[in-house]
């Protein structure tokens, strides 16, 4: 069943214009029946000297390139990130160590452009200062090898800026399964000599630096997913120098036999985009609970979104305005306290771009501020988003509108500041109000108000009407005062002086519309609007792809709602099944869709989850994609019984990409879905076993082959069935690092 949960919309009520707080519906001043909290108190005259510059308050703070901008996976632009510690979300006296998994493999071909190479000492220096600056402790970094120079490259960087931050910051190696994939097409999917030559270099190279991860004396090692392929861990353990711990993906870490512990981490099991997935973390925190003697690394993230990866499947957690955010860390919560501490937490991640969970660039609230004057008290609503994502606001003014000084930091729940004992002299003042959020949420300025003391500024009504298919016409008609000028802002970068004007945006989507009408004096009244922008026709209008196109990944689908009712989620459908869902009477996302000829249907549905609107239309996906060539082999392993066998479909190859999945069944009914299979048989026989593969397009290719079980000599390889020209470029295209979907 389709289940649908929708962000919270924060309302506010003047409770007093002149008692001066504007609060939470939900938390009036005071609570029910009480008296309205008095307005915080201030500086008084005079105006405090400038300690900050409106360009410092509002520019990007973090390791995020400038040039990075929202995407429509969810990540957020470049911007002022809160520097709060991330450790005060998790519960009160908590000392838990706070870990970041760290991606370097960004400037490379194979993955999107972010505006900074990973291997950039100076982006690399940039990005610790900025975790160090937010209460993060360390780095895990998601490691390919030492074959994979660049990324390895990237890694030594990281330990160099680690060492110069000594006792500051420390860092560790996650060997990944794409570490292996050479080693297991060459060696029929065990890769155990790779993985012990791997970890050597490991310890030789990074585990002796002072800066390296150390728990109870020994390095820490983490593990991803490479239990994809056979590994002999007993022979693993006994090769490896410098005894470090070894910790596996998920709870299987925390009770599998060699493991020293286990990480939790990002797993999707339903297509409901607004599922928050919190069942896995609670699965993995009872098992930490239950193995007190393994070392547990919880997780936390903000969402999830693989629509813009190369091997993205259409993959969603919505962030929901930052409450997942807070709810995975919430969620710890519920099986530790500061009496019972959880060893160490790790926020995946850092900066996995591709995936749409990266939180160097901060997290989006969605909170909007507007202010407003009543005498000599501000008053400021926070809209768009909930105010549990605030930590607290704070009021500047400055005489100029370039250089702030900082008058007074108000908790949330409170929505005024009197300026009347700054007794300030008759002058023009802007008054700007920062809402800092909860650590790593983006901070939010609002629009600044020009103040005049003794001056009531014009009243304002800001008008939208809509005069064509994305055009609207934005007006201040009806304001009243004395008023001089007006100024008009779109929201996508166009500002207009004057008391109305048109605009035709470029596309459907959400925008804040922000009217200024000052007076002869100077002074200023601020109306901020949200709107919907799209076309004005009834029922689903979708813009892209057109009907009967042809399409490639990453697929654009940008679509709007207009079915007379109140539309709380537009919701995506690729032959009858949910693709994609999100709130809100709009989309432009992009899209994963697989090779063939599909319908895409859009519907709106209302609060209760019912359809109120569809469109549907026809795509032919991917049409020049190369199907993949499936490929077994096949090797007794006598070590272990006389009837078990490693079955392989790593050797398979797709021409114009890559493998996203691999399915292997044998006759006696067990199946795999990872490269590697390890079945012991029943018993002596004749079996049969079938491969099947999926490239990054969807494209499909199964073969089958007989083998003998138990004293007969199974074959050593199966060949593919593939033209030796066409063989020969599969070979030579190298393997992509990717966060593979098993």
């Amino acid at each position: 069943m389709f289940s649908i949960r929708l962000p919270f919309t924060l309302k506010y009520v003047v409770i007093s214009l002149a008692g001066t707080c504007l609060a939470f519906s939900l938390t009036a001043c005071g609570g029910g029946g009480a008296k309205s909290a008095p307005t915080p108190s201030g500086p008084t005259s005079p105006v405090p000297e400038a300690t900050t510059t409106l360009q410092a308050e509002t520019s990007n703070n973090t390791s995020t390139a400038d040039s990075f901008t929202r995407q429509t996976d969810g990540n957020t632009g470049a911007g002022n990130v809160s520097k709060l510690p991330l450790r005060s979300l998790l519960p009160g006296g908590s000392n838990t160590k706070m870990y970041v998994t760290w991606l370097g493999w960004f400037g490379r071909s194979d993955h999107m452009g972010v505006g900074y190479r990973s291997d950039d000492s100076g982006q690399i220096h940039r990005q610790v200062e900025d975790m160090i600056s937010r209460g993060v402790d360390g780095a895990i970094a998601a490691w390919y090898g030492a074959a994979n120079t660049s990324i390895d490259t990237a890694t030594r960087l990281l330990k160099t800026e680690a060492e110069a931050h000594a006792g500051q910051f420390e860092f560790a190696i996650m060997e990944d399964t794409g570490a292996l994939g050479s080693a297991a097409i060459a060696n029929g999917c065990d890769v155990t000599d790779q993985l012990i030559s791997d970890l050597k270099y490991v310890a030789s190279q990074y585990e002796s630096s002072p800066a390296y991860m150390r728990m109870n004396g020994r390095p820490v090692v983490f593990f991803f997913f490479v239990d994809a392929y056979y590994i002999d861990w007993n022979r693993v353990v006994s090769s490896i120098p410098g005894n470090p711990l070894l910790i596996f993906q998920g709870p299987d870490g925390l009770t599998r036999k060699l493991s020293d512990g286990g990480f939790s981490w990002v797993l999707i099991n339903s297509n409901d985009p607004f599922d928050p997935e919190l069942s896995a973390q609670d699965t993995f925190y009872k098992a930490a609970q239950q193995a007190p003697g393994r070392i547990a690394f919880g997780s936390v993230y903000k969402g999830f979104n693989d629509t813009l990866a190369a091997w993205g499947t259409n993959r969603v957690i919505q962030q929901n305005c930052g409450q997942i955010w807070l709810k995975t860390f919430s969620e710890a919560g519920k099986f530790y306290s500061g009496s019972n501490q959880l060893p160490a937490m790790q926020v995946a991640t850092w900066n996995d771009y591709e995936e749409g969970t990266a939180i160097e660039p901060g997290v989006d609230n969605c909170i909007y501020l507007t202010p407003s004057q009543s005498g000599t008290t501000i008053h400021w609503d926070a809209n768009g988003g909930d105010e549990s994502t605030i930590d607290h606001y704070t009021v500047f003014i400055s005489t100029d509108g370039t250089n702030l000084a900082k008058l007074i930091d108000v908790p949330p729940g409170k929505h005024a500041f009197d300026l009347g004992p700054l007794s300030l002299s008759a002058a023009t003042y802007f008054v700007y109000v920062k809402a800092t959020g909860k650590p790593s949420f983006q901070n939010k300025m609002s629009p600044a108000i020009a103040y005049h003391p003794g001056d009531q500024p014009p009243s304002i009504q800001l008008k939208m009407s809509q005069t064509g298919p994305l055009t609207y016409t934005a007006s201040t008609a009806g304001s009243s005062g004395n008023i001089a000028r007006s100024l008009i802002d779109f929201g996508d970068g166009t500002q207009v002086s004057g008391a109305s004007a048109s605009h035709t945006y470029a596309t459907v989507g959400t925008y804040l519309i922000t009217a200024s009408v000052y007076d002869a004096a100077g002074a200023s009244t601020v109306a901020v609007q949200q709107l919907s922008v799209k076309p004005s026709s009834g029922g689903i209008t979708i813009s892209t792809p057109a009907n009967g196109s042809t399409v490639n990944w990453p697929t654009t689908l940008v679509a709007s709602a207009n079915p007379g009712t109140p539309v709380s989620v537009m919701r995506v459908l690729i032959d009858g099944q949910q693709a994609y869902a999100a709130n809100g009477d709009t989309l432009n996302t992009a899209l994963k869709v697989f090779t063939g000829t599909h319908q895409i249907t859009v519907q709106s549905l209302d609060s209760a989850g019912n359809t109120t609107a569809s469109g549907s239309l026809n795509v032919v996906a991917e049409p020049d994609d190369i199907p993949p060539v499936a490929n077994i082999t096949l090797k007794p392993l006598t070590k272990i019984s006389a009837t078990t066998f490693l079955g392989c479909t790593a050797t398979s190859t797709d021409a114009d990409g890559f493998l996203s999945s691999y399915q292997l069944r044998f006759s006696d009914g067990s199946q795999f879905a990872t490269p590697a299979a390890l079945e012991t048989f029943p018993g002596p026989g004749t079996y049969q076993a079938t491969a099947t593969v999926m490239d990054q397009f969807g494209a499909t290719n199964s073969t089958s082959t007989t083998f003998s079980v138990g004293g007969a000599t199974a074959p050593a390889a199966m060949a593919p069935s593939v033209p030796p020209q066409q063989q020969q470029q599969q070979e030579q295209k190298p393997l992509q690092p990717m966060r593979p979907p098993w």
